[in-house]
């Protein structure tokens, strides 16, 4: 931190030494005609006066009478030049006609013709400024330039260090597992906006966390249930009062083999869309007809199992936008949903929003979710008592990632009361141009 602030004083000193030349450049730069009319009002009278003496003085005796007769009595340094050594420029000549002198370095040095022949010049020098006052202007910048560079410590530097010092120690903590940590800066604060964002990241990794944590203690239950059944029918496969059964326990075994396959493949969707990538977001046009079709046909046989009909409205666009791989699963886990609570019958509609995306709804007349329930269902593993429990399969994650797809397409899923009595489930999403 030490050589954090001495690098903000060094900045600090030459931008303020850089500035003040600057400004003060400008302001001559600015300001000259004005200065200009100012030394003209100061030193006119004294040059008029220096005329009267010197004009009736012979050209030869000018140097002899200004050394005797003047220069004592002048605060000035006073001498005579030739034209050659003049050498006015055109603007200086202009300034001659107007004023009757010029006026040079920095208006310190002031020129005049003088009559008769050979011609010669008046050269009139303020006096040099002392020493002196050269070192009290230095010093006066310097502590100028110290009192600016306190202030600067005192006023910003410090409270940055305190800011940084914090946001140092809160990244330490955070590293050494304390994900609860969060950074408390003034409202004044320089870099607030830095500790908002570190609080915006810590909220996400401790969400992430908890979500990882709350993933692996519900994969490993889920895992729990279908690996106890094989156990035991492994043992069952190796005692002979069960030889008998041996194919119908084949056949269980490899229903808990699929079962835990096709918790394995949710599993690793849900995983994809929990980091979304620009693969998942990227959007094409499809055919709505074909797209729906190839839902249904995934579900037909589900769905004549249980004698429930699946009934396509009316009124569907020709063409969506979409991610094609997310999005239809999405559709098939909705409709899958719907077929394993339905009474009878299930109806399916899309249509364009008209602020623009387009909106999915799948009714069923099944027993509908509770209101206290209709967020709790898109939770990873939540299975509701009654109806919807694990008597009805599933392994729990067909709604999550529901959700994740809509969020992936930067839309929503929310679960109401169908007019068929049971559930209906809208899922809107935003369209983007289509993928050239």
């Amino acid at each position: 931190m030490l050589k954090f602030t001495i690098r903000i004083f060094v900045v600090a000193a030459i931008a303020y030494i850089a500035a003040s030349q600057l400004v003060n450049r400008s302001l001559g730069y600015l300001l000259e005609s004005i200065s200009a009319d100012l030394s003209y009002q100061a030193v006119r009278g004294q040059m008029y006066a220096l005329h009267k003496e010197l004009d009736p003085v012979e050209p030869e005796s000018r140097a002899a009478f200004i050394r005797d007769s003047l220069r004592p009595h002048y605060g000035l340094e006073l001498r005579l030049l030739t034209p050659e050594r003049v050498d006015a420029t055109d603007q200086e000549r202009r300034d001659l006609a107007t004023r009757g002198f010029i006026m040079r370095d920095e208006y310190n040095t002031y020129l005049a013709p003088l009559p008769g022949n050979p011609p010669q010049w008046l050269e009139m020098r303020l006096p040099d400024e002392p020493a002196l006052e050269k070192w009290i202007t230095w010093g006066a910048w310097l502590a100028l330039s110290m009192v600016l560079a306190v202030v600067l410590l005192l006023l910003w530097a410090l409270p940055v260090w305190r800011d940084l010092d914090a946001l140092r120690n809160a990244t330490l903590r955070m590293g050494q597992g304390d994900l609860g940590v969060r950074v408390r800066l003034s409202h004044f604060s320089g870099i607030r906006h830095v500790g908002e964002s570190f609080n915006q990241m810590a909220e996400r990794i401790a969400a992430l966390v908890d979500n990882q944590r709350s993933m692996t203690n519900a994969v490993s239950h889920e895992l729990r249930t279908p690996l106890a059944r094989l156990s035991f029918e492994v043992d069952m496969l190796g005692q002979a009062q069960f030889q008998s059964r041996r194919a119908h326990i084949l056949q269980d075994m490899r229903a808990d083999i699929g079962e835990l396959e096709a918790m394995v493949d949710e599993l690793l969707v849900y995983a994809r869309l929990e980091r979304p990538t620009d693969d998942i977001v990227k959007q094409e046009t499809v055919d709505v007809r074909d797209w729906l079709g190839e839902a249904l046909a995934q579900v037909a046989h589900q769905a004549d199992a249980r004698g429930v009909r699946c009934h396509v409205r009316e009124g569907l666009p020709a063409h969506v936008q979409l991610h094609p791989r997310y999005m239809s699963r999405a559709l098939l886990n909705l409709v899958q949903n719907a077929v394993r609570y339905a009474s009878g019958r299930i109806e399916i509609s899309l249509r364009s929003c008209p602020v623009g995306g387009y909106e999915l709804i799948v009714d069923d007349d099944g027993p509908g979710v509770a209101p206290a329930d209709r967020e709790r269902i898109f939770e990873p593993f939540i299975r509701l008592d009654e109806s919807r429990d694990r008597g009805t399969g599933g392994a729990g994650l067909g709604l999550a990632i529901v959700r994740r797809v809509a969020l992936s397409h930067r839309g929503t899923i929310e679960v109401q009361h169908s007019p068929l009595g049971g559930a209906r489930f809208v899922l809107r999403w935003l369209s983007t141009p289509a993928a050239d």
